[in-house]
């Protein structure tokens, strides 16, 4: 592969060094797509007889022939395995897979019930309730006969024909969402191809041989002129910009649990630092909202797409969540939730699906690369296009760490003002985590020789498909670390550019599969634990189901090199950014065991919070405010947080923002700040104990949403302000030997405080004063309280009516350096 040869990990922002290492010649530093001389021979045939149509066993039967393999391959691995997927049965359903395409239900029916596995089944006693059903619910009923999954049908009778119904319903969305590969036998081929090790995706962009490089990016972890345009480009695009939140998973590592109805909820309710993991991120959006409203005087609603899925009542649980909030103080029509089917859970070593109850089978989420295909098939594209969103950023509910700093912003700026289609957000990988990385991809067309290249990722359970070995070097903090980077699932997509995409895997049909359902994995290692509602027993199997990766549309947006070398100014349709990890992700996606190994809390909210603590201490430090150090993992865990310090992501949202509201002071040791707005003036501010300050309107008022009972948040400069300057906090704070404090979720027990509450538009100034104890106020809307110290060293509060507008306002200016602030004294609204 010429066009690859000369592409190293050296000479892009991310140093080379980090991931590459330095020295290694770039021939090295490649890592071939896991095919052996004699496997890329293979693959090489088994494209050409696939395009020639022969079926499956045949290529099965030739392949062990190439090897010269004294015995069929495919029985071999199956009884090294424990299989029994045989190779006439994948023949039969490839065959019974391409008959049925195209055909109407009646058509379909007529087929199905011709199958020797149908014929041999008989009707399982159910006659009587068959010929009730409709001829959608018949074409489930035969495919899973089909199938030889009679076992799901035998566990009711015509009893339990409302529970047979509702299985049938569920198996109709996965035969429709699956219908490119051929509906519920399409689903179960492919995981009986992937458990058997022969599958095989025709490429839809052409038959080519694929290369795994090392990718180039951009480093935005350094404050310079790069980055601070990337982040100015991202604020402009903001009136065309969305997000989507693929919420639908399943979350059953993180356990949650109703306090009430003692029932399991989704990961979306998780209550952290005091509020649902849901309105973390809608809060986020807010808060770039409001900075483009300061800067540009504009307001702006985003919209926000949510996939969803039955799992846990997810659905309905995310639904009730967006209205006993009033859609976070948004219009509804500004958000739209649609649903992911749940899929048949498959155990890994005989393909069998697991029973949980009558006519009840164990079903997941089907992976968030279903996301594509579910907003091409319920048109959220379009519903983008007609809120004029041109691009849109993708977030998972799990990591609340995404839109910390520059990384969403710079990622969408760099994505609009470059014209790309596809983009990721990406920081470092520790070696043996479960999270796939970002590579690069050489593409080697097999009819021209053409070299294509394009960024995306590889799953972590693929990187023995590729020939990618788990390695890397140690990092300035001790920590082994992977050669290439991780993927976050942080991702930009041009909208119209992914729509038109999809139209072209929709008309090519199975050939366009990798478009409309990308990465297509199955994890026959995962350890599955449920209870089989028919004996009363928990199970363990190893299993899984088939699951679509969102991140690898990418793979499909390649872009012709003409084999010259591709380094960090070659523009592909698809880039890649680079920034601290705990900038970029710290995910709270499972339960914290006590009993495992000692400091182990990667992905679990105890985690996250470390984390956030950590970027906490870094705004600080850049606002000039003295801080202690962050304790160890061990004695964070043992003895809680060596400081607390939250804040309302409309402070900034960008650190630079905040360290020009917040100069100098000192947050004492186990002591808490907390600001809970967005217009705060913080000079000399010493605090040994807990301060909060909380605006009940942090960017705006309420205002009625017309011909609706809603409000919405009108962006403004009417909202609570508080300035302090010279101000010395002491109290007993946070009781840290409360057994009942529950860091994570901001829940702790406090000895003294001080609070500062502003209702509505209300102002609160104190200067040069002590303020010590326990101590509340609370300023009226329309008012301001100034406290100061009296002759005598008391404390005076005084209380006056404001005057027509606020007294101050921050004002905002995007320049080269960066956004930059000014106050106004007197009071100053833009566009009102």
């Amino acid at each position: 592969m010429e066009g690859a040869r000369g592409v190293s990990a050296r000479g892009g922002a991310f140093g080379g060094q980090r991931f590459a290492g330095r020295g290694k010649s770039a021939q090295s530093r490649r890592v071939v797509a896991g095919y052996s001389s004699r496997s890329v021979r293979r693959r090489r045939w088994r494209q050409t007889q696939h395009r020639s149509g022969t079926s499956v066993g045949h290529v099965v039967l030739c392949r062990a022939a190439l090897d010269r393999s004294p015995s069929n391959r495919l029985e071999e691995k199956q009884k090294r395995d424990g299989l029994n997927v045989l190779e006439s049965d994948l023949r039969r359903l490839k065959d019974l897979v391409l008959c049925l395409k195209g055909q109407d239900a009646g058509s379909k029916v007529a087929i199905l019930r011709k199958d020797e596995a149908v014929q041999s089944s008989g009707a399982l006693g159910l006659e009587d309730h068959l010929a009730r059903l409709s001829l959608r619910q018949q074409v489930v009923w035969y495919s899973v006969l089909a199938l030889r999954q009679g076992h799901v049908l035998r566990s009711g009778s015509e009893d339990d024909a409302s529970e047979l119904s509702l299985l049938l319903n569920k198996l109709e969305l996965v035969e429709k969402f699956y219908d490119s590969i051929g509906g519920v036998l399409g689903y179960q081929l492919r995981v009986l191809e992937l458990i058997a090790g022969d599958a095989a995706d025709e490429d839809p962009l052409g038959d080519s041989r694929e290369e795994v490089l090392f990718p180039h990016g951009q480093d935005i972890s350094k404050d310079n002129a790069a980055t601070r345009d990337m982040v100015a480009d991202g604020l402009r695009s903001i009136p065309v910009l969305a997000e989507v939140y693929p919420v639908g998973g399943a979350g059953d590592r993180l356990g949650l649990i109703d306090e009430t109805t003692g029932q399991p909820l989704p990961t979306a309710l998780l209550p952290y630092c005091g509020r649902s993991l849901l309105e973390n991120l809608v809060r986020d959006v807010q808060a770039r909202e409001n900075l483009y409203y300061r800067i540009f005087g504009e307001r702006h609603c985003t919209p926000i797409a949510i996939m969803t899925s039955d799992a846990k009542g997810n659905h309905e649980h995310i639904t009730q969540l967006c209205k006993d909030n009033d859609w976070f103080g948004r219009r509804s029509d500004c958000f739209s939730l649609f649903r992911q089917p749940l899929v048949p859970v498959v155990n890994g070593q005989d393909g069998k699906w697991l029973v949980s109850g009558k006519f009840e089978i164990l079903m997941k989420p089907s992976g968030h690369g279903a996301i594509w295909k579910l907003m091409y098939d319920r048109e959220v594209l379009q519903w983008l296009g007609r809120h004029n969103r041109k691009s849109a950023l993708v977030r998972q509910i799990s990591n609340p760490m995404a839109a910390t700093d520059t990384t969403m912003i710079a990622l969408a700026g760099k994505g609009h003002s470059g014209g790309h289609t596809f983009g990721f957000a990406s920081c470092e990988r520790k070696v043996g985590a479960s999270e796939g990385c970002n590579v690069l991809k050489s593409y080697v067309d097999s009819t021209d020789e053409a070299v294509r290249h394009a960024i995306t990722c590889v799953e972590y359970t693929e990187f023995e498909k590729y020939g990618m070995e788990d390695s890397g070097h140690q990092n300035s903090e001790g920590e082994e670390v992977s050669r290439f980077p991780a993927n976050t699932n942080i991702l930009y997509f041009d909208v119209e550019r992914v729509q038109s995409k999809l139209d072209e895997g929709a008309k090519l049909g199975q050939r366009g599969t990798s478009i409309i359902l990308p990465g297509m994995i199955f994890n026959r290692k995962k350890t599955l634990r449920y209870t089989n509602m028919l004996t009363g027993e928990q199970e363990e199997v190893k299993g899984g189901r088939l699951e679509c990766s969102m991140q690898n549309l990418a793979d499909v947006f390649r872009h012709e090199t003409g084999g010259a070398e591709i380094d960090e100014s070659t523009w592909l349709p698809t880039f890649l950014l680079y920034n601290k990890r705990p900038k970029v992700t710290s995910s709270a996606k499972k339960r914290y065991e006590p009993s495992t190994k000692k400091g182990s809390i990667s992905q679990t909210p105890e985690g996250s919070f470390y984390d956030l603590m950590s970027n906490a201490g870094e705004v600080l430090a850049k606002c000039g405010m003295e801080r202690p150090d962050m304790n160890t993992v061990s004695e964070y865990l043992e003895e809680g947080p060596s400081f607390v310090f939250l804040f309302h992501p409309a402070l900034g949202p960008l650190w630079s923002v905040i360290s020009q509201k917040i100069r100098g002071g000192r947050l004492g040791h186990k002591s808490e700040l907390v600001l809970e707005i967005s217009e705060v003036a913080m000079e000399g501010v010493d605090v040994q104990g807990s301060l909060t300050v909380r605006a009940d309107n942090v960017m705006g008022g309420m205002a009625p949403v017309p011909r609706t009972s809603m409000k919405e948040i009108v962006y403004s400069d009417r909202c609570g302000k508080c300035k302090l300057e010279n101000v010395k906090v002491e109290n007993k704070g946070i009781d840290y030997s409360g057994m009942e404090n529950i860091y994570w979720k901001h829940k702790v027990a406090r000895l003294e405080s001080c609070s500062i509450v502003l209702e509505g538009n209300s102002e609160f100034e104190a200067k040069n004063v002590t303020l010590r104890g326990n101590q509340s106020f609370v300023v009226p809307d329309g008012h301001k309280i100034s406290v100061y110290a009296g002759d005598s060293g008391e404390v005076v509060s005084e209380c006056r009516p404001l005057a027509e507008g606020p007294s101050w306002t921050w004002q905002y200016a995007l320049e080269k350096r960066g956004v930059v602030l000014s106050m106004k004294e007197g009071g100053f609204e833009a566009n009102k």
